[in-house]
């Protein structure tokens, strides 16, 4: 469209007429305001297409083919777009300006700078947005045909950093907000100094040399005040499913391996912490989970960390069992953070990705825990025998009510039931879980802990009953356990409307992933509990 609106203005330029040269005037300021608006809706087209291609799978753009040629297709509209708003605010009003300039004869040089500047711009503008427009398609007709960034497993990443705002500018560090408006200003001096040149018509290299090298100190003080370390392992993907059979191996790994240094709840506080050069990370009140990849602890796991007491496992444990331990890291900060969760859910706020499980239904079938997702919501009992029998007792008269109200009950002993125990309980009308009911429940005790609880010193102290209310979506919205809350949910007709609440409320928040990932929820999650 530019080689067109050349055309047009070379027409214009031999008509000898005023009166015909104001029309083409007018038409070619259409046409480039045409142009601008064509170039914007394919600027906000194409960041609107690339997304999905994304999937927030961000690594990938900077590792994979597809995603350097995504950005290069970006960019080049970005650059075309450019082209043309200095085509259409300093090359077309210069050429307007011609026949007035021509008048004054005192003006002729003046005439004569501008009229070759707006010439310049126009030829130089020709050349490069017809090499752009050659990219574009190139580079579009290759992410078309190529597997999309979203589909890339970033098995090694190739850089010493990366970048993140949650964990530097979300974090609120003051070193990081005073780098970030030191850039934002240097930016805008440079943006300043381009106009100004563009007024004063200064020398191109003083125009365009000054504000690209401030705009390029800007860059570098904003990137690197969001700059956090990276390793190999960074977004490697976790091939072990968050799920409690593995958080529970991670809890026994833990208890046998790193409790002197940390302290039975991971809280740095074991009895060997002191002893240290510096003491060991809290775990479990800290959010390293969410300011940490996966991949970044199952790197520090394999080597170390330089200059703690914190030893290379790489050798002792095998791949699975540090992903394990991986796994008990993001659980003991789930566990953490789900002590606002109370008997009463908060509507319309899903945020909270408990751990997975499978179990054996009546019928001997294996079903897991996600294929109630969609469907309804469920009731998690853990019981103690005899301690949970008159609440056993009245959820098994309740049942045919909770069924109706699109809920399932899931029972699952604390402890391992003696043959003689589950005589007494057979016949409940709602499953019984049997087959790792003790590691299930031992994963689900991590989401003990209340606000007037918090449980942070010693062994830690289970409750000899608690009950989960999950919603049709996979997330836990409420808690009930006797001990601290009372007798919420023995009334019957209040834990009903907790579940018809939770049925009623559309899909918020996609399923919780099987795997432990990088996610923006568990930053929503430390704010929520602040």
């Amino acid at each position: 469209m530019l080689a067109f609106l050349v055309a047009v203005l070379a027409a214009n330029r031999k008509r000898r007429h005023a009166s015909t040269r104001g029309f083409g005037d007018r038409t070619i300021q259409w046409l480039s305001t045409m142009k601008l608006f064509l170039l914007a809706a394919v600027f906000v087209t194409g960041v609107t297409a690339a997304y999905p291609l994304i999937d927030q799978n961000y690594a990938a753009m900077f590792v994979t083919d597809s995603g350097w040629l995504l950005m290069a297709k970006l960019m080049s509209v970005c650059l075309i777009l450019g082209i043309e708003l200095q085509i259409h605010f300093i090359a077309l009003p210069a050429f307007a300006r011609e026949r007035d300039l021509a008048a004054v004869v005192t003006q002729t040089i003046q005439r004569w700078i501008v009229i070759e500047d707006a010439k310049r711009i126009l030829r130089r503008g020709v050349v490069i947005e017809s090499l752009l427009a050659l990219v574009l398609i190139w580079a579009g007709h290759v992410v078309a045909n190529d597997h999309p960034p979203n589909h890339a497993v970033v098995y090694d990443w190739p850089y010493p950093f990366r970048f993140s705002i949650a964990n530097t500018w979300g974090m609120g560090l003051p070193d990081v907000v005073l780098r970030i408006w030191i850039a934002i200003i240097i930016l805008m001096v440079a943006g300043g100094i381009a106009l100004l040149g563009q007024i004063k018509h200064w020398k191109p290299s003083r125009r365009l040399g000054l504000p690209i090298a401030l705009a390029s100190v800007s860059v570098g003080v904003g990137l690197q005040a969001l700059t956090v370390e990276a390793y190999p392992e960074t977004y490697r993907p976790t091939p072990i499913p968050f799920k409690a059979k593995s958080i529970d191996h991670g809890m026994t790994l833990f208890a046998e391996n790193c409790v002197p240094c940390h302290g039975p709840q991971a809280k740095g506080d074991g009895v060997l912490a002191k002893t240290l050069a510096k003491q060991p990370v809290d775990l479990l009140t800290e959010p390293h989970a969410s300011m940490h990849t996966p991949g970044d602890l199952f790197h520090w796991l394999t080597n170390g960390i330089p200059g703690t007491g914190m030893p290379a496992w790489g050798e002792r444990f095998s791949v699975e069992e540090r992903w394990d331990l991986v796994n008990l890291v993001h659980a003991l900060s789930r566990g953490y953070q789900a002590r606002i969760i109370s008997p009463r859910i908060l509507p319309n706020q899903p945020y909270l990705a408990p751990p997975g499980f499978a179990y054996t239904d009546h019928d001997r079938r294996l079903v897991r825990l996600k294929d109630f997702r969609g469907e309804k919501a469920l009731l998690l009992v853990l019981f103690s025998w005899p301690e949970s029998h008159e609440r056993l007792n009245q959820l098994r008269s309740a049942y045919p009510v909770l069924r109706d109200h699109k809920a399932e009950v899931l029972a699952i002993p604390l402890t391992a039931l003696t043959p003689q125990e589950s005589g007494l309980i057979k016949g409940l009308p709602f499953p019984l879980v049997g087959q790792d009911a003790v590691k299930i429940a031992r994963t689900y005790s991590l989401f003990r802990r209340t606000i007037s609880h918090p449980d942070l010193m010693g062994q830690g102290i289970v409750p000899k009953h608690m009950e989960f209310l999950l919603d049709r979506f996979g997330y836990l919205r409420a808690r009930w356990i006797p001990e601290t809350d009372g007798g919420d949910w023995t009334d019957i007709d209040f834990l009903t409307q907790q579940m018809d609440q939770l049925n009623q409320e559309p899909e918020i928040l996609p399923p919780p992933a099987d795997y432990v990932q990088e996610t923006t929820n568990d930053m929503k999650m430390d704010r929520m509990k602040m």
